[in-house]
């Protein structure tokens, strides 16, 4: 009766360890995963830092910046046309701001 019950027991502690084993790795795969998964979006954050200080160098400088680069670039016309008008919309409500404060 003993002897089933340790044999059993040996049994079960067996399975246990096996599982165990088989949770902990697939543990470290989900962490690596994750791991990857997170310095992926970071990269992705700098390559838009990069790409905002880029476009920011660009729109501070579109008066110095050859102009057949634009001029042959519509995208790039676009948005420094939007971007200009946002800046003209910026300023008109800082006026406006600084009137109500006036008042």
């Amino acid at each position: 009766m003993i002897e089933k019950l340790r044999k059993n027991f040996n049994n079960g502690v067996e399975k246990l360890k096996w599982f165990a084993q088989l949770v902990d790795e697939r543990l470290k795969v989900e962490m690596a995963f994750f791991k990857f998964a997170n310095k992926v979006e970071k990269l992705k954050k700098e390559k838009e830092e990069l790409a905002r200080a880029v476009g920011e160098k660009i729109f501070e400088e579109r008066q110095q910046i050859s102009l057949s680069l634009i001029a042959r670039d519509e995208k790039l016309r676009g948005l420094l046309k939007e971007m200009e008008l946002i800046n003209e919309e910026i300023n008109t409500l800082a006026e406006q701001a600084s009137k109500i404060g006036k008042e």
